[in-house]
């Protein structure tokens, strides 16, 4: 991943807290939500050469329950939605993609006396195509580089997009259910409602679970699984090979087609050779209909 100074970011964050105009309240439709206390960035300001800088705010609670995933890919999806729609000018109305996003965090930033009170996103756009971007992102806290993010963003107009749904543009999400979860403690989480994951005979292999009350996963009726669920899969899939203490510090999604609602989805995790014995690598993957929809692979610690 292409870097930039630390430097440089410390000089950035500097430049939002001196020139920012007062905490903007940014509208939830911005960043795709429907409730508004979800909404985890505030303060924008465009640094010139495509180069912009967003301010989050992580609560202690909520929706998110101070998961560090939970917020961080969140962190990444909305500081990237914002600037797209509020400084780019993707329409509202398009329906936006991202194709494959990579990125990296600090081990200590696990630890809760860590929690940040304000983080302060870099985030550089590069055009692919008419409707497609590459965002480099760089999170700092308290002027300390924390987290890197490398994804593609497109978006794709409404007609366009009912056309390639097609049948499955309309869920009833009223008749949607989820298996029975795996124990909680198994997949790194304190409730069974936060579980996103159903056993199998495989010790190695899940059934997702598309819980729809879930609203840190699903705040707003879609017509396929967010991706945001997915990642979570992921996490929880890699916490049961690797056991507890061994949170991943690179994390490399990539996303080949839309997870449906009508089909269950298989969840396959293995730890896999990696050269740095340090490091144990972990490679989820799921499937449905016989055919690959996602691939994540997550370095975590020893």
């Amino acid at each position: 991943m292409p870097k930039a100074l630390l430097t440089d970011r410390r000089r950035d964050s500097y430049i939002v807290r001196r020139d920012a105009s007062p905490v903007r309240s940014v509208p939830k439709e911005y960043v795709h939500l429907h409730e508004a206390g979800s909404v985890l960035v505030a303060n924008w300001s465009a640094l010139g050469g495509g180069r912009y800088a967003v301010t989050a705010n992580w609560p202690d609670g909520g929706v998110f329950a101070g998961s560090v995933p939970l917020l961080l890919t969140q962190t990444i999806r909305q500081s990237t939605l914002l600037i797209g729609h509020a400084e780019l000018g993707v329409p509202l109305a398009h329906q936006t993609l991202m194709e494959w996003m990579d990125f990296s965090v600090a081990g200590d930033f696990y630890d809760p006396k860590n929690k940040p009170d304000n983080l302060f996103i870099i985030l550089t756009f590069k055009p692919n195509n008419p409707r497609s971007l590459r965002v480099e992102l760089s999170i700092l806290s308290e002027g300390r580089l924390v987290a890197e993010s490398l994804l593609d963003f497109s978006w794709i107009a409404p007609g366009a997009y009912r056309r390639l749904r097609g049948e499955h543009a309309q869920v009833a999400w009223d008749a949607i259910t989820a298996p029975s979860p795996v124990a909680a403690h198994t997949v790194g989480r304190a409730h069974a409602g936060e579980v996103v994951l159903a056993p199998t005979p495989l010790p190695d292999r899940w059934e997702l679970r598309t819980d729809v009350s879930r609203s840190a996963l699903y705040d707003h009726r879609v017509d396929h699984v967010p991706g945001l669920a997915l990642i979570e899969a992921a996490y929880q899939a890699a916490h049961a090979m690797t056991g507890p203490g061994h949170e991943p510090v690179r994390v490399m999604n990539t996303f080949d087609r839309y997870v449906e609602f009508d089909a269950p989805c298989w969840i396959d995790a293995e730890v896999v050779p990696n050269p740095d014995e340090d490091i144990v690598r972990v490679e989820v993957t799921g499937t449905q209909n016989g055919e690959r929809t996602f691939a994540v692979t997550m370095d975590c610690p020893r």
